[in-house]
């Protein structure tokens, strides 16, 4: 449930048969497996067979816990140096302007990871990752997508997360919360100059694929407003949305921009970007919204992608009753612009069956 065909008509406002139910479930997938955790009816399957089980249909993000159909290649005088101490890894990044080092320490299965080391740790560190970021060469891979799409036989769709914006980059990947506000307090001037070239990288990335034929395509930030506050978000996020929109737009692309963080006070800029829907919109209790708040801000205009929070698919936070009854409203609630998922996505300790109570819900509803 939620062939491509039926996702695509969300977005084309065009006549659909049944809400697409479209969830990303490969982080449960994955640790469960690991961990020898995973029901013994999906043993032997793979995601893709999970999803028809569940009579969901998969939400594939090029490179996350897949294939990658966007190859990278590193140009000029760079040399990398990793290395690995028990969880922690360390990577030397050696260029002609200067060596940067990040650390980051996985947790106990590896899948994940968090940074304890930045790249940046001051404005001398904007020229030699600057010069890393104008060597990065970006290249569609047409062989690759044809295969994954052969694959996923219209099951879903195949998209692709772009680079997160200068902002987001700065805070997320380069430098840290503290010590990018602090960069842009103290330094704005060479902070801004820096942002600049993190989008010119970003530019190959959005060129490669805008001349694909992946069809929807998703901004890839984690917007969160107790870290990006609204002055922030206005100055820094609304301007690189609205551009990446309107290139998107002219080579027949949707775009929409994963928002997975408390942002009720971010909402009506949402609007502004000109983007056609929002991934991961959070309610209570794992959020700070209301689904009444997102239908006033995002109207029927933009498509809610997801919507059903995490911690309702956890049987000892969420009744059963209470979680039947959300999903009914949700649904009488965005009859037109909804692609049901997960905000963001279906945690490893999740009761699996309740993916599939989805389908028969929305089955009923459908009758």
């Amino acid at each position: 449930m939620g062939s491509f065909e039926d996702i695509l008509a969300v977005f084309e406002r065009r006549p659909k048969g049944r809400v697409p139910w479209n969830v990303r479930h490969e982080f449960w997938y994955v640790v469960n497996k690991a961990r020898g955790t995973m029901p013994p009816k999906y043993a032997g399957m793979s995601m893709l067979d999970v999803c028809r089980e569940w009579g969901a249909s998969w939400r594939v993000y090029s490179g996350s816990y897949a294939d990658s159909f966007v190859a990278i290649e590193t140009t000029g005088e760079i040399e990398y140096m990793a290395q690995q101490d028990g969880r922690s890894n360390v990577l030397n990044i050696k260029t002609p302007y200067g060596t940067l080092r990040e650390v980051s320490l996985k947790d106990e299965l590896g899948f994940s990871s968090r940074h304890v080391e930045y790249l940046i740790k001051g404005v001398e560190d904007f020229k030699p990752l600057g010069y890393v970021l104008e060597n990065i060469q970006v290249k569609f891979v047409p062989e690759i997508y044809e295969r994954m799409n052969r694959e996923l036989g219209g099951h879903g769709i195949l998209s692709y997360f772009f680079p997160r914006s200068a902002l987001q980059s700065l805070m997320i990947n380069y430098a840290g919360v503290e010590r990018t506000v602090n960069l842009l307090f103290r330094h704005r001037s060479e902070t801004e100059g820096f942002m600049e070239s993190v989008e010119r990288h970003n530019d190959r990335f959005y060129e490669a694929l805008g001349s694909s034929p992946v069809r929807i395509l998703n901004l890839g930030e984690n917007i969160d407003v107790r870290i990006t506050s609204p002055t922030l978000f206005k100055k820094y996020c609304v301007p690189i949305y609205q551009k990446r929109g309107e290139y998107l737009h002219g080579k027949g692309k949707f775009v929409h921009v994963h928002v997975d963080g408390w942002a009720k006070p971010l909402l009506p800029m949402l609007r502004e970007t000109g983007l056609d829907g929002v991934e991961a919109l959070t309610v209570k209790p794992t959020g700070d919204m209301t689904l009444e708040d997102i239908k006033r801000s995002l109207g029927d205009e933009m498509v809610l992608v997801d919507g059903v929070p995490y911690i309702y698919f956890i049987p000892d936070v969420v009744s059963l009753r209470k979680f039947d009854a959300f999903v009914k409203k949700i649904i009488s609630t965005f009859p037109n612009n909804l692609i049901l998922g997960i905000s963001d996505e279906l945690p490893p300790p999740a009761d699996e069956t309740r993916v599939k109570r989805v389908t028969k819900i929305i089955d009923k509803l459908g009758r």
